[in-house]
């Protein structure tokens, strides 16, 4: 035999070896893609993530010890808990705008996809939101500047019931980003809307009506909160426009520009889901219909009012639970009322009552005014604190 043949003899015996390993990979690599997402044990909560307080400051050895100390003594007094179980292929996203200034949570949505149903549904959580915290400033939406993402987790845990899979935190230049990626979104404008703040560099001017918005237009859109029933009008227009935009990412014209979506997702979007996990979403997600599988809702509430100078809204315990447990809820079992922690308007203090003004109460008590025969006329300090207490 030639020196040649026996060259291509091994070189043939070369590629005869290496073949079935690069098809054995191939095939390891796609059933790695295709593989779904492992979720963290639900019986490991994000409160045991979170060893800082939330006072803003680090915790003395000796704060630890106090508060392990207590721990323990629940442990004891308290019976253990069900333990909780993952409903299979049902994922759950938090998912964040934050604004100009990087510190407080401009939009926040809890976003489910149920990958066996198809489905994906989307509750809005108000960002006026009061929650149970013992910072000053207890709206929800402050809670990302005060601990980051993990103390944001924490707190929509403790109003839903469940710490969310993910999250996805979202700028406003990667908003932009995905809007001009699609050429732009049909929408149309409820109102004319004129507002200028250098101090956020926001310059909002659009006009009614239908038109095509780029990503500058549709920021200008969503920030927007002039609106007759101010943060849950700004909700509701939110909500109109990402199934509209869902509509086009998810349009065959689209679908090409998946590469690109991926990229802006990784450039500019912060979030905990894993390159190859991002990948398989993204599989599951161009299967999604937008126009019969996407719903969205708002968190119910009761009552708004003003607490030290800030308007809250006070959520409905009931609704909610069952409008997570209806959505969202992640877990084989319904969330209960004992599992939440949501601070409803009649319960706060005497003290706190009294800080409450006059323009609140007749805005959130319009129907109690009625119920006792009073008008806002013959308001005196002390019908504030005599109603609620009579609700209590």
């Amino acid at each position: 035999m030639s020196r040649s043949s026996k060259r291509r003899n091994f070189l043939w015996t070369i590629v005869l070896a290496i073949l079935p390993m690069l098809i054995i990979s191939g095939i390891a690599f796609s059933a790695y893609l295709n593989r779904p997402p492992e979720l963290p044990n639900p019986n490991e909560g994000i409160r045991d993530e979170i060893t800082e307080g939330t006072t803003g400051t680090e915790k003395t050895q000796e704060e630890i010890e106090e508060t392990q100390e207590e721990i323990t003594n629940q442990d004891e007094q308290e019976p253990a808990k069900p333990a909780k179980v993952y409903k299979d292929n049902f994922y759950t996203f938090l998912v964040t705008g934050i604004d100009h200034e990087g510190n407080h949570t401009d939009t926040i949505l809890l976003v489910s996809l149920d990958t066996a149903a198809m489905k994906v549904n989307v509750v809005s959580v108000p960002r006026d939101t009061q929650v149970d915290v013992p910072r000053e400033h207890k709206k929800i939406n402050a809670a990302y500047a005060y601990g980051g993402m993990k103390e944001l987790k924490r707190e929509i845990e403790s109003i839903l019931g469940f710490a969310p899979h993910y999250y996805i935190r979202v700028d406003l230049e990667a908003f932009t980003k995905v809007v001009d990626a699609v050429d732009g979104v049909e929408f149309d404008v409820p109102q004319d809307m004129d507002y200028d703040d250098p101090g956020q560099d926001l310059y909002i001017h659009l006009v009614k009506g239908q038109q095509i918005l780029d990503g500058d237009k549709a920021l200008q859109l969503v920030r927007f909160r002039g609106y007759f029933n101010a943060d849950l009008g700004r909700m509701q227009i939110q909500q109109q426009f990402l199934k509209a935009l869902a509509k086009k990412v998810l349009s065959p014209s689209s679908i090409i520009k998946l590469n690109t979506f991926i990229d802006i997702f990784q450039q500019d979007i912060k979030t905990d889901i894993s390159l190859r996990d991002l990948q398989w979403f993204a599989q599951q997600i161009i299967k999604i219909n937008p126009e019969t599988d996407i719903s969205m809702q708002t968190l119910p509430h009761t009552d708004d009012g003003n607490y030290k100078g800030l308007n809250y809204l006070f959520l409905s315990p009931e609704e909610v639970v069952n409008m997570v447990n209806l959505t969202i809820n992640p877990y084989t079992t319904d969330i209960t009322l004992d599992d939440v922690n949501i601070i409803r308007l009649k319960d706060l203090t005497k003290e706190e009552i009294k800080l409450m003004s006059q323009k609140a109460f007749e805005k959130s008590c319009a129907i109690g005014w009625k119920m006792f025969g009073l008008s806002s006329l013959n308001y005196s300090p002390g019908y504030w604190d005599k109603i609620w207490l009579s609700l209590k």
